[in-house]
C-alpha cells in the first residue's frame, strides 16, 4: 500500500515535489493535512482522477473560530470553491478529539469521522499507537468498495465464480479461467462479504477446484456509503407462499422495480433471480403477458441483460430477449456503485 502525505504548511518546494510524485507514480492513498490551500485541491483532484483514494486531516482548521476569522473575504470563497469539496470526497476524515468531531458533525460535509489523538499534544496516546491506528484507517479505506479496485481479470473471474456457485456444475462454465494472486483474492472475498454473496462465491470456488486463502473477512473493517442498507433477500420481503411460480415471479419483479426506484438494487438480488429462473418452472408465455399488463415487461428484459452480464445467465433460461438500453446501463451503474463511497 503506497501512501503519499501532503501537508499544507510544507514549503513551496516540498509541495511541488509532492505534486510531481503524484503525477509520476501510482499511490493508493493521498493523505492531505490542513485546510484552506488551493494547491491541496489540485492534489485531491489529480489523485481522484488517477484512482488514488483520499484521506483528510483538518488539524483543527475547520473549527468555528478558525472559519469565522476573515470569513466573508477569505473562508467563504475557499469553502465554496474547494474546501467543502475536499472534505466531502475523502474516504475518511481523521480528527483529533471530541470537540473537533462535534464541529465536523455540525458542518455535515462528511459522515466518516475517525478520531486519532495527536501524541504531540496529549499523553493519552503514544507515537507508535497513533501510527498503528492510522495504518488501520488506511487499510479500511483500501478494504472499501473492492469492485472499483479489482483488475479486469478478477472481475471476469467473479462472474465465473458466481455462475459456478449458482449452477454447481462445471459443465456450464465455458469461459477461460485465470490464476488469482493473494491481493485479488482478498478483494474478491471482501466484496462477496459486503454484497452478501459469500455462500455463492465460495461454492463456485470449490466447484472450479480453486483454493481461496483462509481469510476471515467478517473481521475486516471497511467504510460504507451514506445511507447504506445491507441487501436482504427477495424471499424475506415478498414471502414464500404463492399459488404458482408465475405469481412468485410477478411479485419478484414488482419488488425488484421498487428496489431499482429506491436505489437499493444489488447483485445479490440478481443471483437470487438467476436461481429462480434456472431451477423453477414457470409458464413463460402467460408470465410475459402478465408482465406486459403490469408494465413490468421492459424491466424484466433489462434484468435479463444484467444477469447475462453479471451472473452468466444464458438465453435458454431467460423469459424474453434481453434489453440493453440507457435504463439498463443506469441499473448496471447502480449495482456497480452499491458500495461506492
Amino acid at each position: 500500500m503506497r501512501v503519499l502525505q501532503y501537508h499544507t504548511d510544507d514549503t513551496a518546494e516540498q509541495q511541488h515535489d509532492a505534486l510531481l510524485r503524484l503525477q509520476d507514480g501510482h499511490y493508493d492513498i493521498l493523505h492531505i493535512y490542513g485546510c484552506w490551500q488551493h494547491q491541496a485541491w489540485r492534489m485531491a483532484r489529480l489523485a481522484l482522477k488517477r484512482g488514488t483514494r483520499l484521506v483528510f486531516s483538518p488539524q483543527g482548521q475547520l473549527e468555528p473560530w478558525v472559519i469565522e476569522e476573515n470569513y466573508w473575504k477569505d473562508k467563504l470563497p475557499k469553502k465554496l470553491l474547494y474546501q467543502r469539496w475536499i472534505v466531502s470526497h475523502a474516504y475518511a476524515v481523521i480528527i483529533q478529539g471530541k470537540m473537533e468531531e462535534e464541529c465536523l458533525k455540525r458542518l455535515g460535509w462528511n459522515p466518516r469521522l475517525v478520531i486519532i489523538r495527536n501524541p504531540q499534544i496529549t499523553h493519552s496516546i503514544t507515537q507508535q499507537e497513533a501510527a498503528r491506528q492510522l495504518e488501520h484507517i488506511y487499510r479500511m479505506v483500501m478494504n472499501s468498495n473492492q469492485l472499483e479496485l479489482m483488475k479486469d481479470d478478477t472481475r471476469r473471474m467473479l462472474k465465473i465464480f458466481i455462475k459456478a456457485g449458482i449452477t454447481r456444475d462445471t459443465r456450464w462454465i465455458e469461459e477461460d479461467l485465470t490464476t488469482i494472486d493473494k491481493e485479488e483474492w482478498r478483494k474478491l472475498l471482501c466484496y462477496a462479504h459486503q454484497e452478501h454473496l459469500t455462500d455463492t462465491l465460495l461454492y463456485g470456488i470449490r466447484v472450479l477446484n480453486y483454493e481461496a486463502p483462509d481469510l476471515d473477512v467478517s473481521q475486516i473493517d471497511y467504510f460504507l456509503p451514506p445511507g447504506y442498507e445491507a441487501p436482504t433477500t427477495i424471499e424475506q420481503n415478498i414471502g414464500s407462499s404463492f399459488v404458482s411460480e408465475n405469481q412468485r415471479l410477478l411479485a419478484t419483479f414488482r419488488y425488484l422495480k421498487k428496489l431499482w426506484q429506491h436505489r437499493r438494487l444489488a447483485i445479490s438480488h440478481l443471483v437470487e433471480l438467476d436461481k429462480e429462473l434456472r431451477f423453477h418452472y414457470a409458464n413463460e408465455q402467460q408470465l410475459c403477458e402478465d408482465l406486459q399488463e403490469r408494465h413490468l415487461l421492459k424491466l424484466a428484459a433489462r434484468l435479463m441483460q444484467l444477469m447475462a452480464d453479471l451472473t452468466g445467465l444464458t438465453e435458454g433460461f431467460m423469459l424474453m430477449e434481453p434489453l440493453n438500453d440507457r435504463v439498463t446501463r443506469q441499473m448496471r451503474k447502480q449495482i456497480d456503485n452499491y458500495l461506492t463511497i
